[in-house]
C-alpha cells in the first residue's frame, strides 16, 4: 500500500483514495481499518511539537487547536485503534500537500502537559506515545535503502523481557533488537520493550564493529571503561522513514560520524558505508 521513506500527494493519493478529513493531524476515514496521522514543523509555534524521544517511542501531540484537548473524535480513534481493529499511519509532512509515509504505529499510552494553543492561551494537550512498527517491514523502500540485506522472518522473536548487556552474543543482540512489541503487554512492558529493542541495536553495531570504525576500518581513537569509544549512525535516519535494524545502523569513529552528516561529500560517504553495511550483514547471515 505505502512505502516507507516514499512521498505522497496527500489529497490525492490518501483522501483521493480512502477519504477522511483532508485538513489537521488526524484522518479517520469510516469506511476503511486506517487512522492517518500528520506531523511536521509548521506547529510548532501552536504547541504541536512531535519527535522521537530517547527510547525510540515517537510522541505525538493530538488535535484541536484551541482549549484544553479532549479525548474524542481524532484523539480518541488514535487511542482506541487496536479495540477497533484500525492501523495507525504516519506521515510527514515535506512540502505544501505532499507527505513521506514513515511507518505503521501502535498505541502505547498517552500523557497531557501545558502547551499553547492557536491563541497562545497556555491548554492541556494530549501527547501520545506511538511504537513505530513497520519501518523493519518488507515495504521498506528499497530504492532508499539499496541493498540493505532483508533478515530472515523467523528473526522477528518476543524477546522483548531480555535485557540487552554487553555481555549477550551479536545473534542474541541481533534477535532483542528485531523483537516485536507486544500488543497485549502493559504499557509499561511496551515500554520497557521499545528501550531495550533500541539499546540493543546500538549494542549490536559496536559488538559488530568489534573494537574498529566501520567506515575507515581504523581501530577506535580511544578506550572507554566501557570498551572501545565508537559511535553508532543511522544510515537512514529514523524520521525518514529508516528502520531501527541491524542493516541501517554503522559504528564510526567520531571523525568518521561527522563526515557522514557534515562534509560535502556526506550523501555520496553514506552511501559508501550502506554497501559496507550490506557486505558485512550478508557474511553474518
Amino acid at each position: 500500500m505505502f512505502e516507507v521513506g516514499k512521498v505522497y500527494n496527500r489529497r490525492v493519493d490518501i483522501h483521493g483514495l480512502y477519504k477522511g478529513q483532508q485538513y489537521g493531524g488526524i484522518a479517520t476515514p469510516a469506511a476503511h481499518p486506517y487512522v492517518f496521522i500528520f506531523t511536521g514543523d509548521a506547529g510548532g509555534e501552536y504547541g504541536y511539537i512531535d519527535g522521537f524521544d530517547a527510547n525510540g517511542i515517537f510522541r505525538y501531540t493530538g488535535e484541536g487547536q484551541e482549549g484544553h484537548m479532549r479525548m474524542t473524535k481524532g484523539n480518541l480513534a488514535l487511542r482506541d485503534h487496536q479495540n477497533n481493529k484500525k492501523e495507525i499511519l504516519l506521515f510527514e509532512s515535506v512540502s505544501s500537500g505532499y507527505v513521506r509515509f514513515i511507518g505503521s504505529c501502535n498505541y502505547i499510552s498517552d500523557h497531557t502537559e501545558e502547551r499553547p494553543d492557536k491563541n497562545g492561551e497556555l491548554r492541556d494537550a494530549i501527547v501520545f506515545h506511538l511504537d513505530i512498527i513497520s519501518s523493519g517491514d518488507a515495504n521498506v523502500n528499497q530504492k532508499a535503502i539499496h541493498n540493505m540485506v532483508e533478515s530472515p522472518k523467523a528473526s522477528y522473536i518476543t524477546n522483548h523481557t531480555i535485557k540487552p548487556s554487553k555481555g549477550k552474543s551479536l545473534k542474541q543482540l541481533r534477535d532483542i533488537a528485531l523483537s516485536e512489541t507486544p500488543t497485549q503487554a502493559t504499557t509499561k512492558e511496551k515500554i520497557q520493550s521499545i528501550k531495550y529493542r533500541s539499546d540493543a541495536i546500538r549494542l549490536y553495531a559496536k559488538k559488530r564493529a568489534n573494537g574498529k570504525c566501520e567506515g575507515c576500518n581504523e581501530l577506535a581513537p580511544f578506550e572507554t571503561k566501557y570498551g572501545p569509544y565508537l559511535e553508532v549512525h543511522h544510515l537512514i535516519r529514523l524520521a525518514d522513514g529508516g528502520p531501527d535494524r541491524p542493516e541501517n545502523v554503522i559504528a564510526l569513529c567520531p571523525t568518521c560520524h561527522r563526515r557522514a552528516h557534515y562534509s560535502i561529500n556526506h550523501l555520496e560517504f553514506n552511501e559508501e558505508l550502506i554497501i559496507k553495511v550490506s557486505n558485512i550483514e550478508a557474511n553474518i547471515i
